[in-house]
């Protein structure tokens, strides 16, 4: 299990594609209660994970700094890849933080930096409005929604709107879009996508 964030070494897709799933593995297992415990992930390790984090936050390396890029650069990335290379680890990391600092308050004490870079990166969040590229624009949003409710990132904002006022309008708006379709009967988007599902993502916001 992923103990410490990384970042590839090379433009090697297997090898980031792999880390952006072990980050979601420890996401849900966090979000399960899996995760810490007394055998093989302790609440030391998940602080330790947590401080790698804010270590590891971007600068500008092709965009705007605050991001958990697991690339080198993203310098000339394409479009659908900054999604998944950049945009869905951000994702991660700042539900990781989200859910820690909620459920774990004595971590973030014990970080210097925790609540601004965690600040840094739901700015970052924000920049494509979380969607997604391409046709699966809407399909790829829906699926960063379900990363920020298992860190209880709506909850947080609800509570704490102010903390990053742009995320949580994003969210409104959404929950709107969302609410407005499925009163008129749409519980589908064009390619399949579920709006009832993304509706209990955001029902809370």
């Amino acid at each position: 299990m992923l103990k410490k964030f990384r970042i590839a070494d090379e433009m090697d897709v297997v090898e980031m594609e792999c880390i952006v799933d072990e980050m979601r593995d420890l996401l849900r297992k966090l979000a399960s209660g899996e995760v810490p415990n007394d055998d093989d992930y302790t609440l030391s390790d998940l602080m330790d994970f947590c401080r790698s984090l804010i270590d590891g936050q971007r600068g500008e390396i092709g965009v705007k700094s605050g991001s958990w890029c697991v690339a080198p650069s993203a310098k000339g990335m394409p479009s659908d890849a900054r999604v998944y290379l950049v945009f869905f680890p951000t994702y991660i990391a700042v539900a990781i933080l989200t859910r820690v600092l909620l459920d774990y308050p004595a971590i973030p004490k014990e970080i210097p930096e925790y609540g601004d870079a965690l600040r840094r990166g739901f700015k970052f969040a924000t920049y494509r409005g979380l969607l997604g590229h391409g046709i699966g624009a809407e399909t790829e949003m829906i699926e960063a929604l379900e990363i920020l409710s298992l860190g209880k990132v709506m909850k947080y904002l609800s509570l704490n709107p102010d903390f990053c006022p742009e995320m949580f309008q994003i969210l409104k708006e959404i929950k709107e879009e969302l609410s407005d379709s499925l009163e008129r009967g749409v519980i589908r988007g064009s390619w399949g996508e579920d709006y009832i599902k993304a509706f209990e993502f955001v029902k809370d916001c």
